[in-house]
């Protein structure tokens, strides 16, 4: 809770001002039910998602269906914080009125009873959400991943240790129990049938798990201590700037040898080969190309060293709806119906960051293959799309995990991307990573989820029945390269 507003009830006739409050109440009452229900759905997700987390090998990454699960549950908490914020600040100015100022101001006593009521039912339901949240933050991975930005989602940095922080503050305790004592030491002559809504307020307060504690019914010592919970976020931060400083040394190497080009692809400017690429793309085909004349080639693991994706045509996106989705209306992501329409329909994570390029660009390359997901079902192709403008203005992850969401590497696009795919991922420095010929495996054997529709090589074009062999053959071998040195 922040600091109370003060209300506009003190001003006008005692009958003016009691109608008016009433007719907020009102109002209010009907806010706070759904946002109690929400509450509760988010708890119970909460609590269904750390079982799963639980139940998940540790030496493996988070898939990223969970991983979206975590940062869209994290917004979705943040905003129903905020409502129920709101509605807690507005009436708990109720409960500092005395007996004496109550008299004065001639406040029908049923209405002041109703407003600490929803000014404390909407405070218990903040902090019950609070102690579900704990779950979380208990968790030294999942604090890591849920207080990372990423803009994609509306998260700032360490949102969530902020609201922790202030929900276990003493002056919100103290807070939070001078409602409680309000509302346990009601007026005369006061009861449920008085004010309609109080009942649904009364069941609200009562089962929540926070009002045992704010009657100092249950035991404290289960909670974090303010100490503890300063230490733990002191020990994020180190974490948070030893990453950053591998991140800083890679961005230094890397940005250094990618100027390194001895000379150009040998698909680049051939328009008998964009033509036949452009002809051949559909919305979400993946783009993976080896570029043996550029420095940062040498020291990718693997025979690929970058993935795309292709997002298609600006007509072909219209037929399917994507720029009508409610996504695709707000910042920054209505800038990129534009940027496609100028045929930059190519999603790329460069050291620049993740933007969208043309193909004439892309294809200064020697080697391209074009992936296309087979079991892709209708009703995903626009959120997989949508997922991927998504990620349009975020920066370079030059730390390569692949469980951050706020910043991307270009193999980690389609990671983030594709639903349901079991990517294949390798640990490194405490961090799990995808290489590009990770995800080229996912084209190569019975359980494909990708089909090769069309390879060249050392810049010409590999016949359709030789196309797969010497393209698993290429992978393979330099997979068994690369673990041999």
């Amino acid at each position: 809770m922040n600091e109370s507003r003060n209300p506009d009830w003190q001003t006008g006739p005692p009958e003016e001002r009691d109608a008016r409050l009433a007719s907020e109440l009102q109002r209010s009452a009907a806010e706070l039910d759904p946002l109690v229900t929400l509450s509760q759905s988010a708890q119970d997700e909460i609590v269904r998602f750390r079982e799963r987390y639980d139940s998940r090998p540790s030496d493996a990454p988070l898939p990223p269906v969970m991983l979206r699960q975590l940062r869209q549950g994290s917004r979705r908490y943040l905003e129903l914080q905020e409502r129920l914020k709101g509605l807690a600040v507005q009436y708990e100015p109720l409960a500092d009125l005395h007996a004496r100022e109550l008299r004065h101001l001639r406040l029908d006593p049923a209405l002041w009873y109703a407003g600490v009521g929803l000014a404390t039912a909407a405070a218990l339901t903040l902090y019950d959400n609070y102690l579900s949240l704990l779950l979380i933050m208990k968790d030294r991975r999942l604090r890591h991943l849920i207080n990372d930005p990423d803009f994609g989602y509306g998260i700032g940095e360490d949102e969530l240790w902020k609201l922790v922080e202030r929900m276990n503050s003493r002056s919100n305790r103290r807070r939070l129990r001078k409602l409680v004592g309000a509302w346990n030491d009601p007026p005369k002559d006061v009861s449920d049938e008085t004010a309609g809504f109080l009942g649904p307020i009364r069941r609200t307060i009562e089962s929540s798990v926070s009002y045992r504690y704010a009657e100092g019914e249950a035991n404290e010592e289960s909670l974090p201590t303010r100490g503890r919970i300063r230490r733990m976020h002191a020990a994020d931060r180190l974490e948070r700037l030893a990453d950053e400083t591998i991140g800083t040394l890679s961005e230094v190497f890397g940005n250094g040898i990618g100027l390194i080009e001895t000379r150009k692809g040998k698909l680049w400017e051939r328009q008998d080969v964009r033509q036949k690429v452009l002809d051949t793309l559909q919305p979400l085909d993946l783009l993976l190309e080896k570029t043996p004349f550029r420095l940062t080639d040498h020291f990718i693991p693997g025979h690929f060293g970058h993935v795309a994706i292709w997002m298609g045509t600006e007509g072909e996106l219209d037929a399917l709806g994507v720029w009508n989705e409610p996504a695709m209306q707000a910042e920054p992501l209505c800038g990129c119906r534009q940027e496609v329409a100028h045929e930059r329909s190519v999603l790329e994570a460069l050291r620049s960051g993740v933007e969208l390029n043309t193909l004439r660009d892309f294809l200064n390359v020697d080697d391209l293959a074009v992936l296309r997901p087979k079991r892709l079902a209708p009703d995903q192709v626009v959120p997989s799309l949508v997922r991927g403008f998504q990620q349009v203005g975020k920066e370079y992850d030059f730390n390569f995990d692949v469980e951050t969401t706020g910043t991307i590497v270009c193999s980690e696009l389609p990671y983030h991307v594709y639903p349901g795919i079991d990517w294949r991922t390798e640990s490194q420095l405490g961090r799990f990573t995808i290489s590009p010929d990770d995800v080229a495996t996912q084209a190569i054997g019975q359980q494909a989820a990708f089909d090769l529709v069309l390879f060249y090589h050392d810049g010409e074009p590999v016949e359709a029945d030789e196309a797969l062999p010497l393209f698993t053959e290429l992978v393979r071998k330099a997979h068994n390269r690369s673990w041999s040195s």
